[in-house]
């Protein structure tokens, strides 16, 4: 039988979406990238937010009118008998919609799961954790995903050492809460010692979990990227609170980002910031544009509140009209497009490593994929280069959210 897979969210679904191809596959299954060509399609689903319920549903309901068994996966499912396109959760037959129950059985799979992957073959996302212990209150997560579980560093590392024999040179660590791994500081340096990984990427650490130990692991292991996505998701001790953010707050948010740059010169910060939380006036979007200001981020993405049903914020006086949320996420982007473009000016003239995807583009260590920028690569066309290479290059030109480089030959 053959399976068309689409997978929908954020790297730690995709991660899911790989072990499950591989269990299909090693159920003597095949998988397909053409839909024409399918038996069945299986969608792995996000629910995160009501953007990416709409956009699994609309998936689901396209691939429903090809009139083949189709399997939902993922985090709808959670939210199945809301939505009446579904039959019962329980219907598994060959007709309609059955359910994949991925959360249990695929969110803390072992080494020793199948998994074919879905990224370019020089990366690789290896999930670390499932579920989480924050109670934010503007998330469904840990309703979605449950409480928090780490997986054990051993068969960590023993994925990790599978993935650099298959040819994977960029480890990337996600969960939803990455840094609460009570192992963390460990696997980080023990990861560092596995031959063949060149980048080892840290994703979704929160402030509350980022140890000094985590730290300077970061800071003295030169395969890991000097480069953390902390979400600090606003700097208003009253807006922080109102979301039920765990400490620290804002003072403590900027004491450990001044703290991250004095010990890791070098390091490049992305954060996620939320405008127009419920009760967040005028001057406490100011003070977060302040914020913005004064730190300068590397990396920032800006998202408007969005009211999901279930959590508590949902139900919190002071709700901010969209036209407002619209207003605020332009001034704050337009203010970081600002700061982005002097520190990529900046740049010009430094020497500085790529990662080589093909096509005449790059990535530096400060860029994950997906959602970061690029690097320009001019004089690549000399038969050296290929993908999944590492390379120097020597910066010349640059935008708000790319670089552009010359090629240094060898």
């Amino acid at each position: 039988m053959k399976y068309y897979v689409v997978s929908l969210g954020c790297p730690k679904n995709l991660t899911d979406t790989e072990v499950l191809m591989g269990k299909i596959v090693s159920s003597g299954h095949q998988i397909t990238t053409k839909e024409k060509d399918a038996d069945a399609y299986i969608v792995n689903t996000c629910a995160f937010l009501k953007s990416a319920r709409k956009e699994s549903i609309d998936t689901i309901r396209r691939l429903q009118k090809k009139g083949k068994p189709m399997c939902v996966a993922g985090c709808l499912p959670k939210w199945i008998t809301r939505f009446k396109i579904f039959p019962s959760p329980s219907g598994r037959g060959a007709r309609g919609v059955g359910i994949f129950d991925t959360l249990d059985s695929i969110g803390l799979f072992n080494s020793n799961t199948p998994r074919i992957k879905a990224t370019n073959p020089w990366t690789a996302y290896v999930k670390i954790a499932e579920g989480c212990d924050n109670q934010c209150s503007y998330c469904l997560i840990p309703k979605i995903r449950g409480r928090f579980r780490a997986r054990k560093v051993i068969d960590i590392l023993a994925e990790v050492r599978q993935l650099a024999k298959r040819g994977v040179r960029e480890i990337i660590f996600v969960a939803q809460d990455t840094t609460a791994h009570p192992d963390f500081a460990s696997l980080l340096r023990k990861t560092a010692r596995i031959k063949g990984v060149h980048w080892i990427r840290v994703m979704y650490a929160y402030p509350k979990h980022l140890s000094d130990r985590i730290i300077n692991v970061i800071k003295t292991e030169p395969k890991i990227v000097k480069y953390i996505d902390l979400p600090v998701q606003h700097i208003c001790d009253n807006i922080l609170k109102l979301m039920n953010r765990p400490k620290p707050l804002g003072k403590g948010i900027l004491n450990l980002i001044h703290k991250l740059r004095r010990e890791i010169p070098s390091l490049a910060i992305r954060t996620s910031l939320i405008v127009g939380f419920p009760g967040e006036k005028k001057e406490d979007f100011k003070k977060l544009v302040d914020f913005v200001k004064q730190v300068r981020f590397e990396r920032l993405g800006v998202f408007e509140y969005s009211k999901e049903d279930g959590t508590p914020a949902s139900n919190l006086r002071g709700q901010v009209p969209d036209k407002v949320k619209r207003l605020r996420f332009n001034k704050l982007m337009s203010t970081q497009n600002r700061i982005s473009r002097e520190l990529h000016r900046k740049m010009i003239g430094k020497i500085i490593e790529i990662l080589y995807e093909g096509m005449g583009r790059g990535r530096a260590a400060f860029d994950a994929p997906e959602i970061d920028g690029s690097v320009t690569i001019l004089r690549h066309g000399r038969g050296k280069l290929s993908p999944g290479e590492f390379a120097k290059v020597k910066i010349t030109n640059s935008s708000a959210y790319g670089l552009t480089g010359r090629l240094l030959t060898t």
